[in-house]
């Protein structure tokens, strides 16, 4: 989940902006007219540090009718805690500070469970820290003038590990493997599962490996333009990032068979990031596209419009069911705008899924129950 920072603004997308902006919802008979069902989605470190924390949230929520809490088990970016740590007691990763002793998934799923919240569990992958520091062949590398380098985002303090290694993988899939088993989850949803350019990996494994394949080295790819390498190199990532789900699907599939997993992606549009979501399908029985229209200096109407990020997202999900992830601080016409246009163009769209970076209030929830008939 990424609610700040580098934004993988193409200048391509400018024309597009224009396009979108001649779209309206198109009203149908089929529209819904029930309310939606609300999730929440949870960064542990900024909202539970005590039981207390836990049962005041859970409280609220089931008071604001809430119905999913996607929880972090694991640290999502690089602020309060290094990305990878986790809040729970691992055998694995890291164990965040302040949670050695107050296992925040354990209480959290308690709690939920005898409100009957459901409880998913929100598992970044490959923004990393922990796994960044464990082992220097891991981590993420770059083509940036001409030098390999490793990748620590747009402002130099975020931590990226190689998506193709297969002790990458590995590692990313123990700790996987290690909720499913330990914990009464309703689901799992994964995060970061892409690169953030197509300058990179650039690291020696991932070269070698694709330099065995098609008999040249991804350096030697201008990245700057459009072309048959550059479709090639991007076919290839997006390939085996689709393996690395059905693998994952595969791990659980051996723990409880049939637990609900899907993932948060980017804009199918944002190609450069080696993330195609038809590839993650069969596997996924959920896709939540991030919907965050002002992020990218696009209109509502991107939302749910006919080359919006709902329709991309169809494109490449077919039956799949689809949670679109919305933010928290859209003006009320905005929302009324984007959950009429979902009605209307989405109606088998049941699900909203919603984002605070930081503490959730209980007036944040309270304004999600009272638009959900919107």
């Amino acid at each position: 989940m990424k609610r700040s920072g580098k934004r993988f603004l193409l200048t391509a997308l400018t024309a597009l902006l224009m396009g979108l902006m001649l779209y309206a919802p198109v009203q149908t008979a089929s529209a819904q007219t029930g309310p939606f069902v609300s999730e929440v989605i949870v960064r542990t470190v900024a909202n539970f540090k005590n039981h207390n924390d836990v049962v005041s949230f859970v409280n609220n929520a089931a008071k604001r009718n809430i119905s999913v809490i996607n929880l972090a088990v694991k640290q999502d970016e690089d602020d309060e805690v290094p990305s990878g740590y986790v809040f729970y007691k691992s055998k694995i990763a890291p164990i965040a500070p302040g949670y050695a002793n107050f296992d925040a998934v354990k209480d959290v799923i308690a709690e939920a469970h005898k409100k009957n919240i459901q409880v998913r569990a929100w598992i970044p992958q490959f923004h990393d820290r922990a796994a960044f520091d464990k082992n220097s062949e891991w981590q993420m590398r770059a083509l940036v003038g001409g030098n390999v380098v490793p990748f620590t985002g747009s402002n130099g303090s975020e931590y990226f590990v190689n998506p193709l290694h297969p002790d990458v993988q590995a590692y990313e899939r123990s700790i996987i493997r290690e909720v499913a088993s330990n914990y009464d989850i309703d689901g799992v949803v994964l995060d970061w599962i892409r690169f953030d350019d197509y300058n990179m990996d650039m690291g020696n494994y991932t070269r070698a490996q694709y330099m065995s394949q098609y008999g040249y080295d991804p350096i030697t790819i201008s990245f700057a333009s459009d072309h048959a390498k550059r479709k090639e190199w991007n076919e290839w990532r997006t390939t085996k990032l689709g393996e690395y789900v059905r693998d994952v699907r595969s791990d659980l599939d051996g723990i409880t068979p049939g637990l609900f997993f899907g993932a948060y992606i980017l804009p199918p549009e944002f190609v450069e990031c080696g993330q195609d979501v038809a590839k993650f399908m069969p596997y996924m029985d959920f896709i939540a596209p991030m919907a965050y229209f002002d992020d990218w200096d696009f209109p509502p109407s991107w939302v749910y419009d006919a080359t919006g990020i709902l329709s991309q997202t169809r494109q490449k999900t077919g039956g799949a069911e689809i949670i679109a992830t919305l933010d928290t601080d859209w003006t009320d016409a905005q929302y009324h705008n984007v959950h009429q246009g979902i009605r209307a163009n989405f109606p088998e769209i049941s699900n909203l899924a919603f984002f605070v970076y930081g503490k959730w209030t209980d007036n944040e929830m309270k304004k999600i129950n009272n638009r959900a008939s919107w």
